[in-house]
């Protein structure tokens, strides 16, 4: 996206209703209509199904949306909406740039592979165990079972340990210019 200040971001994402059109746009990965849009954000807000928002709840939100959110979100070059069509859509650029607070995931990533590590190695014991294979028979389910508690252990470890080191380093010092 470009380049604007931590001010201007933080403006932009000041406001719930344009977090919320944000969030279901790149959830859904694909334009939305306006009238879905304002459905899924007055549903959210009324804490209740989609199927329960009423007309005007929808036509107030609708109304938001389209005079004061949308705008500001196509000004910022995040997100567009087609007048004739009635569409909201991201960007290009928000969507294959993504958002600060979408760094994370990642990382995220980047876990879920060692954990997947650790249930295939898991599993690949417990079936070496049950056709007797020769050097895994030897360790028996006690055997396996301790593998597999301290690889997790030591995965938990690991990560906690990690979390907090860039927890200490993010702190506060980078919403500052």
């Amino acid at each position: 996206m470009t380049p604007r200040s931590k001010d201007e971001l933080f403006q932009i994402l000041s406001n719930s209703r344009r977090r919320y059109i944000i969030y279901y746009l790149s959830e859904a990965g694909t334009e939305l209509s306006l009238k879905e849009l304002a459905t899924k954000i007055a549903a959210a807000e009324s804490d209740i199904p989609e199927s329960r928002v009423s007309t005007e709840e929808r036509q107030r939100v609708y109304i938001s949306l389209y005079q004061t959110h949308l705008p500001k979100l196509e000004e910022a070059r995040i997100a567009s909406y087609d007048d004739e069509a009635r569409t909201v859509a991201l960007t290009d650029e928000a969507r294959e740039q993504g958002f600060f607070w979408m760094d994370a995931g990642d990382a995220a990533d980047e876990w879920y592979r060692y954990s997947l590590a650790l249930a295939l190695l898991g599993w690949a014991l417990v079936v070496g165990v049950w056709l007797s294979l020769p050097l895994v028979s030897v360790l028996g389910w006690a055997g396996v079972a301790v593998v597999v508690a301290v690889g997790l252990t030591g995965l938990v470890v690991v990560q906690y340990l990690h979390r907090r080191k860039t927890d200490e380093r993010s702190g506060y010092e980078p919403l500052v210019e």
